[in-house]
C-alpha cells in the first residue's frame, strides 16, 4: 500500500515471498516439525503385548501398521488402505505402492509412490500376510478396519484405537503418536544422508526440485530406494512375529538380501 501511494521505493515484504512449490515444501515439513521423534521409547511400545504374541489375528493392524509406518514412512491413511494388489516386485526386491484409486485417499500427486519392503519387515513376515491376503480374495491388508462416520476414513477410527491401546500398555507419551513413525523416518533419512530426490519419493512430499530430475528422472529404480531404508538400524529382536517360526519364503528371501532372519 505504501509503495502504491508512492511514500516508498520498494516494497520490504518482497522478502517474504515464496514460490508456490516452496509455500507446499514449507507445509508438509510443518507437519513432521509438529510432532516428536520415537527415541528409544519405541522399545517401550515392542516391548507390548501385541508384538510379543498376543493376537488371535496375524494381521492385526496394532501390530503391523506401527511397523509399516516405521520402516516406510507412509502416512496413517496410506499404510491402513493398503491392498494385496499394491505389493509387487523389482529386480528381486519386494515393493508397495501408494495409489489414489478408488476407495483410496492420497495427500496429493506426489504421494503416490513405491516404497521396498524394509528387510525387517521381511524378518517379521509381511509378504506372508500379503500372500494369505490373496489367498483369502481380501481386497485390503486389514480388511476388518472401519472407516468413521465422520472423515470416511480408516485413520479416523484406528487413531483412537492405537491411542487407548498404548495408554492401556503403558507406552503412551504426549507426541509420541502414529504420525511420529513417519517423522522418525523422516529424520532417519536425513542423518543418513539421503539424496534429496530420493527423499522426497519416499516421503511423497512435493516442492522444488533439481530442474534436470524434473526434466530427466522419470522412474527411479526400487534398488536405489531399497539401499537407503536398509542402512536404518532398529533393533526388532525382540519382537515375535504373529506367524511365528519365521516362513521358508522369508528366509530365503533374507539369505538372497544378506540378512539376518529372526529365527
Amino acid at each position: 500500500m505504501l509503495k502504491a501511494m508512492h511514500l516508498i521505493d520498494d516494497n520490504p515484504f518482497e522478502i517474504c515471498s515464496w514460490t508456490n512449490d516452496e509455500e507446499k515444501e514449507m507445509f508438509a515439513m510443518e507437519e513432521d516439525r509438529t510432532r516428536t521423534l520415537w527415541d528409544d521409547r519405541i522399545y517401550g511400545l515392542f516391548g507390548s503385548p501385541v508384538f510379543h504374541g498376543e493376537t488371535e489375528d496375524a494381521g492385526d493392524p496394532l501390530f503391523w501398521a506401527p511397523l509399516i509406518a516405521r520402516f516406510g514412512g507412509g502416512r496413517e491413511e496410506e499404510v491402513l488402505q493398503l491392498s494385496p494388489d499394491d505389493f509387487g516386485q523389482e529386480d528381486g526386491l519386494d515393493y508397495y505402492r501408494i495409489r489414489n484409486t478408488v476407495g483410496n485417499s492420497v495427500k496429493s500427486t506426489a504421494g503416490e509412490r513405491r516404497i521396498p519392503v524394509h528387510p525387517k519387515l521381511l524378518e517379521l513376515g509381511l509378504m506372508e500376510l500379503v500372500n494369505l491376503r490373496r489367498q483369502q480374495n481380501q481386497l485390503r491388508l486389514f480388511p476388518d478396519l472401519a472407516r468413521g462416520q465422520t472423515k470416511g476414513t480408516f485413520s479416523e477410527l484406528f487413531s483412537k484405537r492405537f491411542g487407548y491401546y498404548r495408554k492401556t500398555n503403558h507406552c503412551y507419551w504426549p507426541g509420541l503418536d502414529f504420525h511420529a513413525l513417519r517423522t522418525t523416518f523422516h529424520n532417519d533419512l536425513v542423518n543418513l544422508l539421503c539424496p534429496d530426490l530420493l527423499r522426497r519419493r519416499l516421503m511423497g512430499h512435493e516442492g522444488s526440485i533439481d530442474e534436470g530430475d524434473r526434466s530427466y528422472t522419470r522412474h527411479v529404480k526400487i534398488k536405489a530406494l531399497h539401499e537407503v531404508i536398509s542402512r536404518m538400524e532398529v533393533d526388532i529382536s525382540m519382537i515375535v512375529s504373529p506367524f511365528g517360526e519365521v516362513p521358508s519364503t522369508a528366509r530365503e528371501r533374507g539369505e538372497q538380501l544378506n540378512i539376518r532372519v529372526i529365527r
